[in-house]
């Protein structure tokens, strides 16, 4: 890792993903990970007619740089001629129409609820029940490339159903910010309830929720003097349908889509907070809300379009929650799967003296896998562990948001055949709400600008959360300021008075779960982390997208 050298990894601009992976990441991922996200992308477009052939994925000094692949892009024979443009500009279109009349976000949805998700879960459940400890090198090196293949296929899963779970959410959106003329960002509260996957009370947790309210001798066990890993196996042994849970969730990612995440299994603590945040969650107040806002902006559509309003609405509800089960049932379950196994593997190495450190292995690439099995001295303990140090350094510098030329400003809908400049404005839409901040950091010393995600002012002191073991320390009140968030954070936000992040939009998952459980959230500020420290006393306005220091702890004072 040359991380002096910032060139950009292909021609043209490459914008860095610092919604989804913010930090330099593991060799793993970034071996498996550029394949499957083309070719998922490519599927996933392909069907809409969408003016891209792909998104493409590079990784530079570990950190994903993202490019869009125009349709018009020079193909192997040199530019397209105008007449070739023309024809496929004509093409698309109809696909685009097609899409839409045909609603081909449903036959997606179908074959996401009857086919790939119950196969990806049995396929989840297959590879966690083997007890690797049990395994021998070469059953365990079986298990390594089963989950290597695993993982690739299942990023690749993620990104194939982009089209179904964000094309028609957007379409909604903005035709009803054209029919109301409201900012099209607080419309997307509409959707707030509507995917129970992510949610604090999901369906996964259901069950094991509705046996401790029925056994408060268990219940009390989710607080206590006892370590948490104790109350937990006395939760297991106790109600079935917790322990349930644990089988079916535990080898998950907790967050992120590295494999420097835990999975739910390897905190206990962790999953008491998701248990208890659950227990005295309020499932309805969410959808409540979104309903009551789906009945203002329907009173102000015009009498004409109400019941096209009403249609488009119920289609983006329908496929809303693929935004969160494509990665929850594909790359969480994947990853989490793979970081084990490499784990074990790590494990073993530690006792024979040959690395230094147990998880120093979730920094192997591929093919040094069979190498560090048939007795390869490279990388050696000393090599392996630098590996590990520069990473964890990039991390913290950071990265170049942009590599190459500034990207051009995108092109306008307004001359495109109407069905492609729906389909295009939709998906940009929502795209830019999920992985969007501010362009730059703004403000001052005092005020950190951001993007409005959820309204409210709160006041309170801030926790600033760059690990799991920050995250432990979050107390009741204090205004939650990370990175960004994920499905991880669902078991403290119960006890949140606000959030504040550096990336993500609108349709980010601070967001979202800050207009689900009604405190503030200022997204996207780029930099909050840094100019905001733990203990100063915060102004969070989530509908202005500031937050100003009002108070320093003595020892941060400028």
């Amino acid at each position: 890792m040359n991380d002096d050298a910032w060139d950009a990894p292909g021609p043209g601009p490459w914008m860095q993903d610092r919604a989804h992976l913010p930090a330099s990441v593991t060799p793993i991922v970034q071996e498996l990970y550029p394949e499957g996200f083309a070719r998922g992308f490519e599927s996933a477009l392909a069907p809409y007619g969408v003016l891209l052939d792909r998104m493409q994925l590079a990784f530079v000094n570990g950190f994903p740089y993202t490019q869009p692949v125009p349709f018009d892009a020079p193909g192997p024979d040199g530019p397209k001629t105008p007449e070739q443009l023309g024809a496929e500009i004509g093409r698309r279109a109809a696909l685009a129409d097609e899409a839409f009349a045909k609603r081909i976000w449903r036959d997606s949805l179908k074959t996401w609820d009857e086919e790939a998700k119950p196969r990806s879960i049995a396929r989840h459940r297959e590879l966690a029940e083997v007890d690797l400890s049990k395994l021998d090198d070469e059953q365990l090196r079986e298990q390594l490339h089963a989950r290597i293949e695993h993982m690739a296929a299942m990023w690749q899963q993620h990104h194939t159903y982009n089209g179904a779970a964000l094309v028609a959410v957007g379409d909604f959106v903005l035709h009803a910010a054209g029919w109301t003329q409201r900012d099209p960002v607080p419309i997307f509260a509409v959707f707030d309830g509507w995917s129970p996957a992510s949610g604090v009370l999901n369906p996964e947790i259901a069950p094991a929720i509705e046996a401790l309210r029925a056994d408060p001798e268990a219940a009390a066990l989710l607080s206590g003097d006892a370590p948490p890993d104790e109350r937990l196996a006395a939760l297991r042994a106790r109600v079935p349908a917790v322990d349930a849970y644990i089988r079916a969730v535990g080898f998950r990612i907790a967050a992120g889509f590295d494999l420097t995440n835990p999975t739910v299994v390897e905190r206990p603590d962790l999953v008491l907070g998701r248990l208890a945040a659950a227990f005295e969650y309020d499932a309805d107040h969410s959808t409540e809300r979104a309903d009551a806002l789906a009945a203002e902006l329907r009173a102000e559509v015009p009498a004409e379009h109400r019941a096209e309003f009403d249609d488009l609405l119920a289609e983006a509800r329908l496929v809303y929650r693929l935004r969160d089960e494509r990665g929850l049932y594909s790359d969480s379950s994947a990853v989490g799967l793979m970081r084990l196994a490499l784990i074990e593997l790590g494990s073993r190495l530690f006792d024979r003296g040959r690395i230094g450190f147990k998880y120093d292995t979730l920094d192997l690439r591929v093919a040094e896998i069979d190498a560090i099995l048939d007795g390869s001295p490279d990388p050696t303990a000393e090599a392996l562990a630098a590996r590990v140090a520069s990473r964890k350094a990039a991390s913290k510098r950071g990265a170049p948001p942009l590599l190459g030329p500034p990207p051009p400003p995108p092109p306008p809908v307004d001359g495109l055949p109407p069905p492609l400049a729906r389909v295009m404005s939709s998906l940009g839409f929502v795209i830019s709400g999920v992985s969007g901040e501010a362009p730059a950091p703004a403000g001052d010393d005092r005020i950190v600008m951001g993007i409005g995600g959820s309204a409210g002012v709160y006041v309170g002191p801030a926790r600033i959360v760059k690990n799991f073991d920050d995250l432990m320390e979050l107390q009741d009140g204090e205004v939650l300021v990370t990175s960004a968030t994920g499905e991880s954070f669902n078991s403290f936000l119960h006890v949140v008075g606000a959030i504040v992040t550096d990336h993500g939009s609108f349709a980010s998952h601070a967001a979202i779960m800050g207009r689900e459980m009604g405190f503030p959230a200022v997204v996207g500020t780029v930099d909050g982390t840094q100019r905001i420290p733990t203990g100063a006393l915060v102004r969070v306005d989530g509908a202005a997208g500031t937050v100003e220091i009002v108070g320093f702890p003595e020892e941060d004072r400028p």
